[in-house]
């Protein structure tokens, strides 16, 4: 949020009409864990060149429509000046690099709140609003866009097991703000008081093949909610733990491959432990069971990029209203007594993929019940202001299986993780199917081409491709992936006519 900067006279003398400004934003935060609540907190943020004397300032909470309520206000002390790139960290005792001690536990409520940070006259500098999707009737510019959708809970660190990072909703990076909480805000692991970004985004392609390591060894470079992502042979099950629910064959590929839910039950998601900014693409193998559920058995997965999930991946597509709250672009696949589908979407920034107030923009459906269940080839990739998904056929090709394609807002500068999500709701988690993939490959896409059809040869019927859809924003002829089918497009074809024929 950018309602309020503070301009240092000093600074506007020195550089004319280029004021220096400090800008507080509330940076990352952490309200619900599996344990006592013990290790809540906010951090704030000078994403300025200034300081900021913050002394006075209160964070206000609440989670009715007026002001009214009884939800916990903390009053930051004399004497508290913000210094540009400097943290402020409100919490509990046991908060890394806590500033400010505001009690022991349960410091936030676990429920649809919003959280203000407003100056000594009652200005609001940020504000955000978490799990709207049980309400958003709050006081208005108390948040920002749809709030953040979904439902959070951190793993608590200090719980016996192997799964123990603590994750917190964090910005992308420290200070960004488009003044839309559902677009700026990620689940990451938490890092209270220090940079959100411990973990650089590696050059791209980068591929994972899944064979250097052992069944139920943790697949480095994903952190899960509540289980990380396992090695797994297919073709195996485990005797202890269920890291693979249910033996299916080898992929295409062979040898091992990723599985990624909690077998305990209950949801889980996972996400690179980096994160990419504008154009990326996703290729992989998956393993699809065709097959319908009896009763009322449910399950969904989904693989995405440019976005991020919620610790529980709820289920999508719910009537009337769902609290799946993924970001971005993705694959989603559903599964019911009636239903075996997959779907291409546009999440955009979080919202209700049911029928009541949709969000979500389907660009795509691939009814499974015909076809036999095994691997098949999903791939994903966003440029510019269209997204492309190729269901099937070879492995790095762009010309073979289901394709799909849509216009969206442009992804030049969004910030995403690769991530997935399940959730199952079914009576024997023996019958689960999480989102087991092989041979993934993370890539730049690459620009756009003449050969708008993809048969190799640039030529007339490429032409008239384009000229047909001239004007619009028809993406199959999208050439340079701009939203519009314009000049531009044309001279692409018509620079490279001839080309492989």
């Amino acid at each position: 949020m950018k309602r309020f900067a503070f301009a240092s006279l000093a600074g506007a003398l020195l550089v004319g009409t280029c004021f220096a400004q400090g800008r507080i934003v509330i940076n990352e935060f952490q309200y619900d864990d599996s344990g006592t609540d013990d290790k809540e907190f906010v951090e704030l943020y000078n994403a300025g060149d200034q300081p900021v004397d913050i002394s006075g300032w209160v964070l206000a909470a609440g989670d009715l429509a007026t002001l009214t309520d009884n939800n916990a206000d903390y009053t930051i002390p004399g004497g508290t000046t913000l210094q540009p790139g400097q943290y402020y960290v409100l919490g509990s005792a046991v908060v890394p690099n806590v500033n400010q001690i505001v009690g022991v536990n349960n410091l936030w409520e676990n429920d649809n709140e919003w959280l203000a940070l407003k100056d000594t006259a009652g200005n609001i500098i940020d504000a955000l609003a978490y799990e709207t999707n049980k309400g958003s009737n709050f006081p208005a510019g108390h948040f920002e866009g749809l709030g953040l959708w979904g439902n959070f809970t951190s793993i608590d660190g200090d719980a016996a097991g192997t799964d123990l990072t603590f994750q917190s909703l964090s910005r992308w990076e420290d200070g960004y703000d488009t003044n839309n909480n559902g677009r700026d805000f990620a689940l990451k692991i938490w890092t209270p008081g220090s940079n959100n970004n411990p973990t650089a985004a590696p050059s791209l392609p980068r591929s994972y093949d899944f064979d250097d390591n052992f069944m139920g060894a943790m697949v480095p470079d994903f952190t899960g909610s509540f289980r990380n992502p396992r090695y797994i042979d297919p073709t195996a099950m485990d005797d202890f733990v269920l890291y693979n629910p249910n033996i299916i064959p080898a992929s295409p590929q062979g040898g091992n491959a990723m599985c990624m839910w909690d077998w305990a039950g209950g949801g889980n998601a996972a996400a690179t432990d980096f994160h990419f900014t504008g154009a990326l693409g996703a290729e992989m193998w998956v393993y699809l069971d065709t097959a319908l559920h009896a009763g009322t058995d449910l399950e969904s997965w989904a693989v995405g990029i440019l976005g991020t999930t919620e610790t529980f991946f709820n289920l999508p597509f719910v009537n009337p209203a769902s609290a799946c709250a993924i970001t971005g672009l993705a694959w989603v696949w559903r599964k019911s007594a009636t239903e075996n589908s997959l779907r291409l979407v546009d999440a955009k920034n979080g919202g209700n993929s049911g029928d009541t107030g949709t969000v979500w923009n389907v660009l795509g459906t691939i009814d499974l019940t015909s076809m036999a269940s095994g691997w098949y080839r999903l791939r994903i990739e966003a440029q510019g202001s269209v997204v492309r998904g190729i269901f099937g056929g070879t492995y790095g090709s762009k010309t073979d299986g289901t394709s799909f394609c849509g216009v969206v807002d442009d992804v030049s500068n969004r910030r995403g993780q690769f991530y997935l999500g399940f959730r199952e709701a079914v009576g024997s988690n023996l019958a689960t199917n999480p989102p087991r993939i092989d041979r993934l490959t993370l890539y730049a896409p690459a620009a756009g081409t003449g050969d708008v059809n993809g048969d190799g040869c640039i030529d007339d019927t490429d032409l008239a491709i384009v000229l047909t859809a001239f004007g619009s924003n028809d993406c199959t002829a999208d050439v340079n992936s701009d939203g519009i089918v314009d000049d531009t497009d044309l001279a692409i074809v018509l620079g490279t006519f001839g080309d492989g024929c």
